[in-house]
């Protein structure tokens, strides 16, 4: 494992290089020594992001270098790829590909060195992907670009890489709008393909991808490497996807590299501290009792909500009270014109009946494009039904107007899946907190004030004025969730929505967010409408669940008893598809 070196190359406070015994020079395609990437920002203290990091990868291997964010992984492809841009630059060490250092090359022969040699799908698809272009044209700047396809040859070309990435011909035509995001991660990857490269660096492929989008993407990966017999590296936060996808794993944390060892290795006998926590946070949703690290299993909690009070119970002149009206849902159905002259409309919902009681935790599980997004606008008012009813209590949403739908979101508020764009990176989380307490509660001044910091308090970020004078970029990803969560928490809810938390962040940040949500719950007794494609959370804060495919209810009950004895295929899909190395490797 972790203990043993290979010609003497060692990463400075790490682990070993790691590669087979019989492995000749012949046989190394990538070989980093000693490489340290440095941020450097004027005003700013200089941050040390890769620390000597030392690793070789052999011809047609796939390796997982894993970690949570801020750990330098992301940031070590880039240098790999030489795509990393001021304040980041290489302060030391080599990396060597093909027999040349790549830090020598000047932009022309960099430019060269692409076509043929390495290439980079980035985490977002959206980002990577021009909007105004179709994906046609995206193939034709690429093409433009590196001269390596004859034009005469630019139609088959596209044909044939779009059909390797399991997509048909008329994606050409449509603009990454009109994409899903695994539809948009597998347009770069084709893109990527496109160069001939003899290494592809994938980062945080199947990031916020569901699982069954997640689980295609990386099939479509693995298949690819494979059949085109490139190296890989797959970046990501989730141990539990590499260890399946992967023949090898790098762990790296604060920028060095901890451990190095063939994934079953890893899996069995994991060597760093650092590794074994992380492996700590799987589980199987189907087990008979489920617990994570700082989040037991729900049958072991002893607390009640009846028997608990929440330190915020009085702020202000309100008094804090636990919600009294149900949202009842009735044969809701929301249809979507056609996207384009002779397609079908887009039926989103179909025909969905639910109660949400006062204090319930309820489930909303399935994949993207199933109609849970659709189904939260409608609840909150967003959007109104093609036809069905939404009704809080006794008012209808639908039939509410601009005064009406504010005093509606006093009571409903929701809790947005991307912390980072859901904050205005101009303004403090004092400011943020406090529009919706003037807003919602009339609250001014130091009563204001004062229920803002306690909000603070009570989602978990201490020391208060310090956190209160901060702007979300100065926050991490578990913080700024936490963030959006105090501002729903603002108006003083009935109802949170809370539309998959949880889904870009580290495994190590989710069981603090997923334990916040589930206190809240029990402390204030608000109800809770947790969407998600994640059914461990699932198992894990909430007491029923309901499962939609296609806009339609297929299963519904009390959360483990659906999940470990579902009767719908659908769901039992879900559930193959969660990301789990012990099954796989162990098997």
């Amino acid at each position: 494992m972790s203990g043993a070196t290979t010609d003497g190359l060692e990463a400075r406070g790490g682990a070993a290089t790691r590669l087979p015994s019989d492995t000749t020079q012949q046989d190394v395609l990538l070989d980093v020594r000693d490489l340290s990437v440095v941020y450097e920002s004027a005003g700013q203290t200089a941050v040390q992001a890769v620390d000597h990091v030392s690793f070789s990868l052999r011809k047609g291997e796939f390796v997982g270098l894993v970690g949570e964010s801020g750990s330098g992984k992301s940031t070590l492809g880039y240098a790999l790829t030489r795509l990393q841009k001021p304040p980041a630059r290489t302060n030391g060490g080599s990396i060597v590909f093909g027999g040349a250092d790549i830090r020598d090359l000047d932009d022309e022969a960099l430019r060269q060195q692409r076509q043929g040699g390495f290439a980079m799908v980035l985490q977002s698809g959206m980002n990577a992907l021009n909007p105004v272009r179709t994906i046609r044209n995206h193939f034709i700047d690429v093409f433009k670009a590196h001269g390596h396809v004859p034009r005469e040859r630019w139609d088959g070309r596209m044909r044939e890489l779009i059909g390797k990435v399991k997509l048909p011909e008329t994606m050409l035509a449509r603009y990454p709008g009109e994409l899903s995001g695994g539809m948009r991660q597998r347009v770069s990857i084709a893109l990527a393909l496109s160069l001939e490269p003899q290494l592809m660096v994938f980062d945080e492929p199947t990031t916020a991808l569901d699982v069954l989008v997640q689980h295609a993407v990386m099939d479509t990966i693995i298949a690819l490497q494979r059949s085109e017999g490139f190296t890989a590296i797959l970046i990501s936060h989730d141990l539990g996807i590499v260890l399946e996808a992967t023949e090898r794993v790098l762990v790296m944390h604060e920028g060095r590299i901890v451990e190095d060892g063939r994934s079953l290795e890893v899996l069995r006998d994991p060597q760093d501290d650092y590794t074994k926590m992380l492996l700590s946070h799987y589980a199987d949703p189907r087990a008979e009792v489920v617990s994570l690290p700082g989040f037991p299993d729900r049958s072991q909690r002893s607390v009640s909500r009846q028997e608990t009070t929440s330190s915020f119970a009085t702020v202000g002149s309100r008094e804090r009270s636990a919600a009294k009206n149900p949202i009842v849902v009735d044969h809701l159905v929301k249809t979507y014109p056609a996207p384009r002259r002779g397609e079908q409309p887009v039926q989103a919902v179909r025909d969905v009946s639910f109660t949400l009681e006062p204090g319930q935790s309820l489930a909303l599980v399935g994949q993207s494009g199933s109609g849970k997004s659709t189904i939260a606008k409608m609840l909150t008012g967003v959007e109104p039904p093609t036809s069905g009813t939404v009704c809080f209590g006794d008012t209808d949403v639908a039939k509410l107007g601009r005064r009406g739908l504010k005093d509606l979101r006093s009571e409903v508020q929701m809790v947005f899946q991307d912390p980072y764009a859901a904050l205005n990176p101009l303004h403090t989380v004092e400011y943020i907190l406090s529009r919706p307490i003037a807003n919602y509660t009339g609250l001014r001044g130091r009563d204001a004030r004062r229920r803002m910091l306690e909000i603070l308090e009570t989602v978990g970020l201490t020391p208060v004025e310090q956190f209160a004078q901060k702007l979300p970029h100065q926050l991490s990803g578990g913080q700024r969730q936490r963030v959006v969560i105090a501002r729903a928490l603002a108006s003083d809810p009935q109802v949170i929505i809370a539309d998959e938390p949880v889904s870009m962040l580290d495994v190590t940040l989710r069981a603090g967010v997923l334990a916040l949500l589930e206190d809240l719950r029990e402390q204030w007794g608000v109800s809770l409408l947790y969407i998600t494609h994640d059914l461990l959370s699932a198992r894990l804060i909430t007491d029923d669940i309901m499962v939609l495919h296609d806009g339609a209810v297929v299963e519904r009950g009390r959360t483990a008893e659906v999940l470990q004895h579902p009767q719908d295929d659908y769901t039992v899909a879900l559930l193959d598809a969660v990301p789990n190395p012990r099954r796989t490797l162990l098997a």
